[in-house]
């Protein structure tokens, strides 16, 4: 289904994050696959961490290393739950200190159906401003919600150079 989405023509805002650390499920995938490596990934990472008595402090990210739309294309995807500290070791994912990130970032709500549509926007925008990408994204879901993903907010992050 193709939407019109209605982003803003200069959507983009230049901006350094912070670092932080979370607990971290890491893998290879790629577009056409991501759905069969991450099921429940989030929902797990939200457990490790309740059963390892973790601080959660910020939503879910999703981070892409070297993905470039290409569907077949192999990237790394790292699924990351912000954490206030350390504990003692998980059997199943690992600690990972994400450091700051310079990016251009553009707050997106609605369907997570319509990325494919959003990204080749933004990625437009992003050039015709003169920005290079990095190869690095990070999602970072604020808000969720299945029943109706109309509501969902996404602050999508481009690295920028």
């Amino acid at each position: 289904m193709t939407t019109q989405l209605s982003i803003p023509e200069n959507a983009l805002s230049v901006q350094e994050t912070n670092s932080f650390t979370a607990l971290t499920f890491t893998t290879r995938t790629t577009l056409s696959t991501l759905s069969q490596h991450v099921r429940t990934v989030a929902e797990d990472l939200y457990a490790e961490a309740n059963r390892l008595n973790l601080d959660v402090s910020g939503p879910i990210y999703w981070v892409y290393t070297g993905a470039s739309g290409d569907e077949n294309q192999e990237f790394q995807l790292e699924i990351a739950l912000p954490i206030a500290q350390e504990r003692e070791a998980s059997s199943e994912f690992s600690y990972k200190t994400f450091p700051s990130f310079r990016c251009a970032s553009y707050t997106y709500a609605g369907p997570w159906s319509d990325f494919k549509e959003v990204y080749s926007i933004l990625f437009s925008q992003l050039y015709r401003e003169g920005y290079q990408g990095t190869g690095n994204v990070r999602e970072v879901y604020t808000v969720i919600d299945f029943e109706n993903q109309e509501n969902c907010i996404t602050d999508i992050q481009i690295g920028i150079a």
